[in-house]
């Protein structure tokens, strides 16, 4: 099973982030790492959305990959499950219960689920039904109100088939500028009987390292810290498996992957949306710098991908390393 490595590392399941693009970039720079797909819509899945389905989508290049599912509806999610299973065949499939995004509690689903443990853990129950020999995991917060919820909640669907948990370290309505609660994490992590990630401010490899060392977290899961950053899954890999860890990438190497990483999106999505969906990704890649603001305001003025790449490059060329901003 892809969660029976230990100390495990994944990247955390993003909308709009971690697609076909950002997953190719990440299993190029570090093959270690455990790949989740965006989260998808099983309703949009049974009635056959393709462009919800091209986000469930994967090859076999990003083997180990998870595919990750949000509905509110058990029936919904066990069949959505046996379409993935049967057309996919990923390495895991995992169900969402940790979404705090208004427009998916508002429907019930993401971390709604938590406040319903006999729903969430019927969907698990359909899920692993369905599945087959692919394993069932679940992904989830502390809690609604209270940092011990998870722990009934996690036990219940651990009871109803799920192998592994991962648990954001937020309670649902406290937002990112709040530190995780790690203290909640390991207090949860140690009374479940099952493979435990952590996810939650994990934004450099001794971060990874002191998470792992949690009592009963058997991995980390990177989200935010990721993005436009692909060399911190590698990096993080390094140091937990005791290895010498690589030095931070220049900004000729950050700026030409951000380039790398815009043409594939492109190629997947065409070129506006492609473009447009970049700049928000564009601007982690290039921070740090003198210039990094104004080489951002330079890319929100344009919406090509060919004048994208030329800003990219004129950073790239422009200024010696050692004006980084440490």
């Amino acid at each position: 099973m892809w969660f029976d490595k230990r100390p495990l590392v994944a990247i955390a399941p993003m909308e709009g982030i971690t697609d076909k693009a950002y997953r190719t970039l990440v299993r190029r720079i570090t093959p270690e790492v455990i790949l989740f797909t965006e989260f998808v819509n099983a309703s949009g899945l049974l009635h056959g959305a393709k462009r919800v389905w091209t986000m469930a989508e994967f090859t076999d290049d990003e083997r180990p990959i998870v595919v990750q599912l949000y509905d509110h509806d058990p029936e919904k999610i066990g069949l959505a499950t046996r379409e993935i299973a049967k057309r996919l065949h990923p390495d895991g499939i995992d169900l969402n219960m940790g979404c705090p995004v208004r427009k998916v509690v508002a429907r019930g689903a993401g971390c709604a689920m938590m406040a319903d443990i006999s729903r969430s853990a019927e969907s698990v129950r359909r899920m692993v039904t369905e599945a087959g020999s692919i394993p069932v995991s679940i992904k989830s917060r502390l809690g609604i109100a209270d940092k011990r919820e998870v722990v009934d909640f996690a036990r219940a669907c651990i009871e109803a088939g799920a192998s592994q948990v991962s648990i954001h370290a937020r309670l649902k309505d406290v937002r990112p500028r709040v530190p995780a609660d790690w203290d909640a994490l390991s207090y949860a992590a140690r009374r479940l009987d099952t493979t435990v990630i952590g996810n939650g401010d994990v934004w450099s490899e001794e971060d990874a390292l002191r998470m792992v060392a949690l009592e009963g977290v058997d991995g980390v899961m990177i989200g935010r810290g990721g993005i436009g950053n692909p060399w911190l899954l590698k990096r993080i890999a390094q140091k937990l498996a005791g290895k010498a860890v690589d030095k931070h990438p220049s900004r000729e190497t950050r700026a030409r992957t951000a380039i790398e990483h815009l043409e594939l999106n492109v190629k997947a999505k065409g070129e506006r949306r492609g473009v447009l969906e970049m700049r928000k990704i564009v601007r982690h890649y290039i921070k740090g710098y003198n210039d990094s603001k104004r080489t951002w305001l330079k890319l929100i003025e344009v919406d090509s991908t060919a004048d994208t790449i030329r800003v990219l490059e004129e950073f790239a060329n422009k200024i010696p390393e050692e004006f980084q901003v440490s």
